[in-house]
């Protein structure tokens, strides 16, 4: 999942926001850092939003990574769609949530499931492929964006993003039974 979120990842890149600033929103560079700002204005809020619920997170892990996917895919679609550049703020912000319930549930899997030897060469392996796709996702993005305009990469990545919280979800419920039936100390490896 993280490497196909990361080949599409890019669409959040200074070149493309600008570009669906101007064409689509109709905006200049001000609104330029207005998205950037509400992008990240909502990943705070949604951090904030997930650690205060961090005991539901907790207990309901698969549901919450799933709902984290599904819901950053269909506003990433909605993003592609609009031309408020207001309403484009709004949305933006809800996608703070999103991402950040998919990712610390995500990160929670990761540490229920790896011994604490394997934990970190996973993580590093992880983060290895994900930067190695996120620089060879910026020129297929670019390129797709100049093929077929800027606001087909957000609803193309939308699409993506969809079918691999599906098919993450899908994976996910099937190997559901191995992770919740094991302790946490036979899921560290201490057993």
């Amino acid at each position: 999942m993280d490497i196909i979120e990361s080949l599409f990842g890019t669409i959040w890149i200074g070149a493309i926001t600008l570009s669906f600033v101007k064409e689509v929103l109709g905006k200049g560079e001000a609104w330029w850092g207005y998205i950037n700002g509400a992008y990240y204005f909502g990943s705070i809020v949604g951090g904030i939003i997930v650690y205060r619920m961090s005991s539901r997170v907790k207990g309901r892990l698969l549901l919450s990574m799933f709902l984290g996917s599904l819901s950053y895919a269909v506003l990433t679609g909605f993003y592609g769609l609009v031309t408020n550049p207001y309403l484009a703020l709004v949305l933006l912000i809800m996608m703070g949530p999103a991402y950040q319930l998919r990712d610390v549930a995500q990160e929670t899997i990761y540490q229920n499931t790896c011994s604490n030897g394997m934990l970190p060469k996973v993580i590093a392996a992880k983060s290895t492929l994900v930067q190695a796709v996120f620089i060879l996702s910026i020129a297929f993005v670019g390129t797709v964006a100049d093929l077929f305009g800027v606001r087909f990469v957000y609803l193309f990545s939308s699409f993506i993003l969809l079918m691999t919280a599906l098919t993450g979800m899908a994976a996910l419920m099937y190997n559901k039974h191995s992770i919740e039936t094991k302790s946490p100390a036979e899921r560290r490896g201490n057993i």
